[in-house]
């Protein structure tokens, strides 16, 4: 049994989820101190475990990421043990989150009337791929196909370009997200009535939720959005050495922009006047900054702006990001991997989060069955 502290370390939450979106979800309740469970198949376990290409000991950098501070049991959830394994936790438990397409759960026995009536108190999260009331409730999800049907891949486009996938699962971050946040909503609200709740969510509604500056625009003007359309510019640009990225949210630091482009004459063309009328410009404003910023080097530009307090940046490789230390990371000693390296929690105020490793595969099976009372 794994110890830990924390402001949820009174918490026990049973995992039966896999993939990205629901371990992610847990692991942020872990990283507080919930005692999550984790239950994979025996022998090949949660499919990330063999996702690459990045591997160490044997173990993959990708579940790594996704499942520190959990413990690992193995059962065969068909199996008279395995049925009764997860009777007792289900009992014991705080919280359940499955991610299993629609119905399996019921079928396995613990679904959520099954599980309810065990346990009156329990807060049973379930993340689908798609609306439960809808046509495709019974639909698997994965982040390709969400950001494909969403919308973003669409809006996520050059002119005359390709749509293209955000390179990180979003989809299933994001959902991971909000799944915490309703476990933890529900929580409080059990607190008041003392009653369990069943939460809902899907990956379709959590990523077109988050669409904040697409949706909306597509909704009040009948059009079709472009990335970059909302704020001119607010954008990537080639210095004559190299990428960056600067914008203008605000008419202030457009002001601040034109100066420190030593371009003044902007502020007196009309076709510059406010962001309103520089989207309607858009092609002619952005070849206009792009033809400045072309004859300066990086440095020379992003100097400039800082100095006049201009949102903007050098585009970055992983390795420059991870190497400039703006990203909290915290090194675990892994039974197989060794010393390894794994993005840390980014929340301040509760003091230093778990940093336990990520669980080899069935690592705690034979001591949660000796908890509970089964071998």
């Amino acid at each position: 049994m794994l110890t830990a502290s924390g402001p949820l370390s009174n918490l026990l939450i049973v995992d039966f989820t896999r993939a990205v979106a629901g371990p992610f979800c847990t692991q942020l309740l872990a990283d507080r101190g919930a005692r999550v469970i984790k239950i994979e198949d025996p022998g090949s376990g949660d499919e990330s475990r063999h996702w690459g290409p990045a591997f160490k000991g044997g173990e993959s950098a990708y579940q790594m990421s996704l499942n520190r501070n959990k413990e690992s049991i193995t059962l065969d959830l068909k199996s008279d043990l395995g049925k009764r394994a997860v009777a007792k936790l289900i009992a014991q438990a705080d919280v359940l989150v499955e991610n299993f397409r629609a119905g399996i759960a019921e079928r396995l026995g613990f679904g959520w009337e099954q599980a309810a009536a065990a346990n009156p108190r329990l807060i049973y999260a379930s993340i689908t791929g798609f609306r439960r009331d809808g046509d495709e409730a019974a639909r698997a999800g994965y982040d390709l196909i969400i950001q494909a049907m969403s919308g973003l891949m669409y809006a996520n486009r050059m002119p005359n370009g390709d749509p293209f996938r955000v390179v990180y699962p979003v989809t299933d971050i994001t959902t991971g997200m909000y799944a915490s946040h309703a476990i933890l909503t529900a929580l409080y609200e059990r607190e008041q009535t003392g009653k369990g709740k069943r939460v809902w969510v899907s990956l379709i509604e959590s990523l077109m939720s988050t669409l904040c500056s697409i949706t909306p625009m597509q909704l009040m003007s009948g059009e079709e959005p472009m990335m970059g359309a909302a704020i001119v510019p607010y954008q990537m640009f080639r210095a004559s050495d190299g990428p960056l990225v600067a914008g203008t949210p605000n008419e202030r630091i457009w002001m601040r922009f034109a100066e420190a482009l030593d371009r003044k004459d902007w502020l007196e063309d009309p076709r510059f006047a406010d962001n309103k009328t520089r989207c309607a410009n858009r092609p002619y404003v952005i070849e206009q900054i792009q033809e400045t910023i072309g004859n300066m080097t990086r440095s020379e530009c992003l100097a400039r702006l800082e100095r006049f307090d201009v949102p903007s940046g050098p585009i970055l490789t992983v390795t420059e990001a991870n190497e400039s230390g703006r990203m909290k990371t915290i090194e675990v000693d892994h039974p197989r991997a060794g010393s390894t390296k794994v993005p840390g929690n980014p929340i301040e105020g509760f003091g230093p989060a778990c940093n336990k490793p990520a669980p080899l595969l069935g690592e705690h099976t034979e001591k949660i069955l000796v908890e509970l009372g089964l071998v």
